[in-house]
This record gives structure tokens, sequence and C-alpha cells, in this order.
């Protein structure tokens, strides 16, 4: 007897409930809450274009400072400034969204190999760092300017790029120094000071 009450309370309940116009109101209400103001063609183009540069173009980092207290999860500060000599000549390529990198590379000083005694007057190695200029201008100043043994001043974000080798499969890390909108590629001309510098001499 009073299972059958309660559940006849309960559906008289659900029943008023229903037929009150004000719930419908405020689900409507609550639903063009949700709803955006974006066109769905402009939203899948903007998306297809946020994929498209998802790999081969970064976006711009803003400048950031050492805080110890941010912990682990701080991005740093990761840029390099070097100067040196061009071993491999700028070369260009072409990425899948179409864009231009500029490649090359840059030895100066700082290869210190323990194994050699006595090695302290013997001509130093020189260390060889891989530049990526993402910039399209610079990279065009690049191709133009710079030859195998120019003298160049390089300022960008030492980053490692990581893909898959498509022959052998195998995770493959590249460390390079990416020159980008904030970066700078100059070429040391003879009447500069550094023009007369050697790789032996950049240790």
């Amino acid at each position: 007897m009073k299972v059958g009450l309660l559940k006849w309370e309960v559906l008289k309940h659900l029943k008023g409930g229903l037929g009150k116009p004000m719930f419908l109101l405020g689900f409507y209400r609550g639903s063009q809450a949700c709803l955006s103001t974006m066109p769905f063609d402009e939203y899948k183009e903007k998306n297809e274009i946020e994929d498209d540069n998802f790999i081969d173009d970064k976006k711009e980092l803003e400048p950031q400072g050492v805080d110890p207290i941010k912990g682990w999860g701080f991005r740093g500060v990761h840029k390099a400034i070097i100067c040196g000599k061009i071993g491999q000549a700028p070369v260009q390529k072409i990425l899948r969204n179409g864009k231009t990198v500029t490649i090359f590379t840059v030895g100066t000083g700082g290869m210190y190999d323990q194994r050699i005694t006595g090695a302290e007057h013997l001509p130093r190695p020189a260390q060889w760092h891989r530049i990526a200029v993402h910039n399209e201008w610079l990279g065009a100043y690049s191709v133009q300017q710079l030859e195998k043994n120019s003298a160049v001043f390089i300022e960008g974000d030492i980053e490692t790029r990581v893909y898959n080798d498509s022959i052998t499969g195998q995770v493959k890390n590249i460390p390079e120094i990416c020159v980008r909108h904030d970066g700078k590629v100059r070429l040391i001309k003879s009447g500069d000071n550094a023009a007369s510098m050697s790789l032996k001499g950049l240790g």
C-alpha cells in the first residue's frame, strides 16, 4: 500500500514538472550558452590550417626568464649565439606545408678530446652545429650571402628534432639551432675584426 502511494506521488510530481514551461525555457537558455558564433566552414578551415602547421611551423614563443619556483614544468631559456665558419653551404628544403627551411652547418671551437694526452698545443678540432633557418627572408639571405668557409654570426633557439628514420624506422634525435622571426643571421665581412678567425683559433 505504501509502495503504491509513493509511486503515485512520484508520477504526479513528474507529470506536473514536465508541464511547466519554465523548465523548457531554462533548457533552451542553457543550450544557447553552448552555441558557437563561428560558422562551421570557418571553424573547419581554421582547424585545417593549425593541423597543417603543427609539425613544420612552430608558434613563436614569448621571451621567458628563469624562475626556479615554477619547477620542471617551466621551459626556461634555450637561446644560442655562435660565431664561426660555414661548413656545409646553405641548402633549402620545402616542407609539406609549402614553407621553406634553409639548412647549413657552422664550425666553432669547444671540442675537447680528453682521450688525447698532452694535446694542449695541438690544433683543436671544430665543433659542428646544424643551423635550421625557418625565417624565409633570412633563409634567402643565407643562400645568397653565405658560402663554405664564410664567417657568420648566428642567434637562434636550441631545439632537438625527433623523427623516425624512413628506411630503418629507428627513432633519431637531431639537435639544431633554429633561427625564426626573432633570430639573426649575419655575414661577417672582411672589414670586421672577427673575419680573420680560423677554425683552429676558435677554441
